[in-house]
């Protein structure tokens, strides 16, 4: 994986609770935000507010700027609660520079994509980052189960087991090859 991503407040809380937002970096991305997602923050997630901050101030998430065309774009897309303006804003961002948007609210990417045209493989979630990540040798088996661990008793539940699946994904990777 490669390039710019767009990464929502669900995800960078998820990040927070493995302390593991350096993957994005090795595996070769630029992260960056909207202006919605530090409101999210500041409005309803103060417990995740500093850590928020701290990726700011080190420069590992850049906020990106809103164009008209942008804000326009989500004026099109009617309010519900499947989805918020912050997630909305990393989508709308995400297709305008042909990036990728990082979410773990499949409500939301499920919502969102009936208004927004996007090819299935520009949005991406926690889990798919986490493979790419052991498939690229950054995180071993052990690790990857701690993770699992880590985010279920934080009430994110990844429905099969992660260290199964990426190393079932290596060894169609060394099949192929």
């Amino acid at each position: 994986m490669m390039g710019v991503v767009s990464i929502d407040t669900c995800a960078i809380i998820h990040f927070m609770y493995i302390n593991r937002f350096h993957l994005l970096k090795l595996l070769g991305y630029s992260v960056i935000t909207t202006v919605y997602v530090q409101l999210e923050f500041e409005q309803g997630h103060s417990d995740s507010l500093n850590y928020y901050k701290k990726l700011i101030d080190y420069g590992e998430i850049t906020t990106f700027p809103l164009e008209i065309e942008d804000l326009v774009e989500m004026s099109n897309v009617p309010q519900s609660k499947r989805a918020s303006d912050a997630e909305l804003s990393c989508f709308v961002v995400a297709r305008r520079i042909g990036g990728k948007v990082l979410t773990d609210d499949r409500k939301a990417i499920n919502y969102i994509r009936q208004y927004l045209q996007m090819p299935k493989d520009t949005i991406t979630q926690l889990v798919e980052v986490l493979i790419e990540a052991y498939l690229a040798d950054h995180l071993g088996d052990h690790e990857l189960r701690s993770i699992q661990e880590i985010l279920e008793n934080n009430k994110f539940k990844i429905k099969f087991d992660l260290a199964r699946e990426a190393a079932k994904r290596r060894w169609m990777m060394d099949e192929k090859c």
